[in-house]
């Protein structure tokens, strides 16, 4: 793997020592005062390199120093995910941008993140370690892909197309086929395509990686239906969503009833169907676990905030999504406030092992006013009166 170095090893060395460990879901004191030390330094960094969040912490009163264990955390103010989308404000030389990502909406305003090559590489790294976590890097098995995504156009900068071509890196192509294809005017949904791709999937006999949106994968299985077609596809064939059905709640199922419509349609074992959570503003990976729970790895933590008073909630608690991570140097986004509306539980109610908390996602506040790649991708659906 590339050897990664933070941008000042003296100053971010704590970052670079929690980002470096690749065991995602244990839990100890050690591991606390790691990430505790991680994000003083990150807070350190941010308010020295960026007169917004110098100026955001003097406001609110918050001094690193005052960061001085896991407990502290609280005391973090939260920067909303939609800031982003009217704002950008830069930790870094822009000379030392690599990567700038944007949200998938065609509509509305986007989000413009940008990425040095320390946040970006560090971020990818952290889905090979979770990769590697659950055996799903296998660089001697070629694979066939079925990416729910767009088709990249030259020079996208789409941050849901990035993540699913980057996702390609864990086992060898054998084929990628894309779903949303490229039309000239943009991207449509290919129904049919889909379905003859299965079919010709299941002909190789080579495992088949299913990645993107669900709603995707779900009308696809429809197709599938209607035709009276059940594959086989092989048994190490393995299915990851992300990006969530928000703006197409009223052709949602349950997630177990698309699990087992894939299971009856396609053969593939429910514990290789996993789901994940993630944005642009917060680029941590969260994927579900073999008993489908999104586990928080170690290098990042959830508050549940009261819709009301923002004071931090318990578990089972619904409330706001406070994510925090001190990866991140490009860009103050360590701090983020989503739009969802999410419930933290201990790891103690899941079985699989790991020993992190998992959260689960409730629904979105204000979707409205705050489309989604998710919402996009079923305007095509739309469009395509599916």
């Amino acid at each position: 793997m590339e050897p990664l170095t933070v941008p000042d090893s003296q100053k971010l060395s704590h970052v670079e020592k929690l980002c470096e460990t690749d065991t995602p879901y244990v839990a100890n004191e050690t591991i606390d005062h790691l990430f505790a030390a991680a994000i003083r330094e990150n807070l350190s960094w941010h308010q020295t390199h960026n007169t917004f969040y110098e100026n955001l912490l003097a406001l609110e009163k918050v001094s690193p120093d005052q960061l001085e264990s896991i407990d502290d955390l609280k005391k973090i103010p939260p920067i909303h995910a939609n800031f982003f989308k009217r704002h950008v404000t830069l930790s870094i030389d822009e000379s030392t941008i690599v990567e700038h990502l944007t949200s998938s909406g065609t509509s509305g305003q986007k989000t413009q993140m940008f990425f040095d090559a320390w946040s970006i590489k560090s971020a990818r790294r952290m889905v090979r370690f979770i990769y590697e976590h659950y055996g799903f890097v296998q660089p001697e098995t070629k694979v066939n892909y079925l990416l729910f995504a767009y088709e990249p156009e030259e020079g996208s900068k789409v941050g849901t197309t990035n993540t699913n071509i980057f996702l390609t890196s864990f086992a060898p192509a054998n084929e990628i086929f894309f779903a949303l294809r490229l039309n000239g005017g943009g991207h449509e949904y290919d129904r049919f395509g889909s379905v003859e791709t299965l079919k010709r999937y299941a002909e190789a006999g080579l495992p088949v990686r299913i990645s993107g949106f669900p709603s995707f994968m779900y009308f696809t299985l429809l197709r599938m239906e209607e035709e009276d077609l059940k594959l086989q596809l092989h048994p190490d064939s393995l299915v990851l969503f992300g990006g969530g059905w928000k703006g197409y709640a009223d052709r949602q199922i349950p997630k177990e009833q698309l699990y087992a419509m894939i299971h009856e349609r396609l053969g593939i074992d429910p514990a290789r169907m996993r789901d994940a959570y993630g944005s642009v503003e917060h680029s941590v990976p969260y994927i579900e676990c073999s008993h489908h729970h999104l586990h928080l790895p170690i290098w990042s933590r959830l508050l549940i905030r009261d819709v009301k008073t923002l004071e931090p909630l318990g578990y089972g608690e619904e409330g706001f999504m406070h994510f925090l991570t001190p990866y991140i140097t490009s860009v103050p986004a360590h701090s983020v406030m989503m739009g969802d509306m999410g419930v933290l539980h201990p790891a103690s109610e899941c079985g699989c092992g790991a020993e992190t908390p998992f959260f689960e996602v409730i629904g979105r506040a204000g979707v409205s006013r705050n489309k989604s790649c998710a919402i996009t991708a079923s305007e095509l659906l739309k469009k395509r009166g599916v």
